[in-house]
């Protein structure tokens, strides 16, 4: 029955396209639910959920209509695109963190120093805590054999002793979470540069991208040949550097984020040095209150910090004018970079 059907379905397709050209020499070809394909100029309204073609007299397709998406394959056809456009941004910022590298870092060895200071940084205040855990563990040691000294002799310990012993306590919790998170940070640093050196070694490695030096060559070119500007060795060190504005900002804001983890880094090691010594103030006017001489040992730390203090606020101002210096070349450059782009924009 099929057999018979097909044939003359076959049979008919010249004269349906015959009769088409009386109505525009257009008409609509699909199949319905059981495979049967129809002909017409004019669409039932169960074909309006099927594939269609619209084919011309010649019998040629003009357009294919898909049949609408069920909300099983909607909500696929969303992920995917979704999926696709991470996909685009990832490569996107890659290749704007590629460039930055380039333009930030002129060997290996400079990212290893780099590197090395920022982890160093970090370090130093892990070691500045974890002194201070130590002697805060100390402190509580004897404030606790002083409560136990109270209970031994049938007393309670004073308030304000059993108020010190709490404080310490949980003083030396916070101060073992933050050398955790810290240690946590360093491996974080290491294993973000160890990736950005092995990107750098694939990247200065690789045959280098002719279209781009081209295109890097013709912005230079362009505004060489433009009348109106002047163009100095930086300007044409901005030129070469960086593809575009995009990467420009990417490179200040890369910088940015790495000396402002830096000012933070020395800020945290200078507020954590100040509370250590207002605690071994505390401890030293105790010692004086039940007149006693404070340890040797306490007072020498004490110079020590106020060292140690000292030099981190003249090095945190010091990163402070970096930072302000960086701003404002970066700034220079973004505003000189924006006039040569737009010189060389046609008229």
């Amino acid at each position: 029955m099929k057999l018979a059907y097909w044939k003359t379905s076959f049979l008919l397709i010249p004269a349906l396209l015959l009769c088409g050209h009386a109505f525009g020499g257009r008409l609509f070809k699909w199949a319905d639910a059981d495979g049967q394909v129809h002909y017409s100029n004019r669409l039932p309204p169960e074909a309006v959920k099927q594939e269609r073609e619209l084919i011309n007299e010649q019998g040629r397709t003009l357009h294919v209509y898909k049949a609408p998406l069920t909300p099983e394959e909607k909500a696929e056809q969303q992920r995917l695109e979704q999926l696709e456009k991470k996909k685009t941004e990832l490569a996107r910022q890659r290749a704007i963190h590629d460039r930055s590298l380039l333009a930030s870092y002129s060997s290996t060895d400079d990212m290893k120093t780099a590197m090395e200071g920022r982890i160093s940084a970090v370090d130093s205040l892990v070691k500045l805590t974890s002194r201070r855990v130590k002697s805060m563990q100390d402190r509580l040691l004897e404030l606790t054999d002083d409560a136990a000294g109270y209970e031994r002799s049938g007393k309670q310990p004073p308030d304000r002793l059993q108020r010190q012993i709490s404080t310490l306590r949980e003083r030396i919790d916070h101060n073992k979470a933050f050398v955790q998170d810290k240690n946590l940070e360093i491996e974080d640093i290491r294993q973000q540069f160890e990736a950005d050196i092995r990107r750098y070694i694939e990247l200065t490695t690789a045959k280098p991208d002719t279209a781009s030096s081209g295109q890097q060559l013709s912005v230079l070119e362009a505004a060489e040949a433009n009348p109106d500007i002047q163009l100095t060795r930086h300007d044409r060190t901005l030129l070469a550097t960086y593809a575009s504005m995009e990467d420009l900002l990417f490179a200040r804001d890369q910088k940015s984020i790495s000396l402002n983890a830096d000012i933070t880094d020395t800020a945290n090691h200078l507020e954590t040095m100040q509370q250590h010594l207002t605690e071994l103030s505390e401890n030293f006017d105790e010692y004086q209150s039940h007149e006693k001489a404070p340890p040797d040992e306490l007072i020498e730390r004490m110079k020590e910090l106020i060292r140690e203090i000292s030099e981190t606020q003249t090095t945190l101002e010091q990163k402070r004018g970096q930072k302000k210096t960086q701003d404002d070349r970066f700034a220079r450059d973004i505003a000189r970079y924006s006039k040569l782009m737009a010189s060389e924009q046609p008229e």
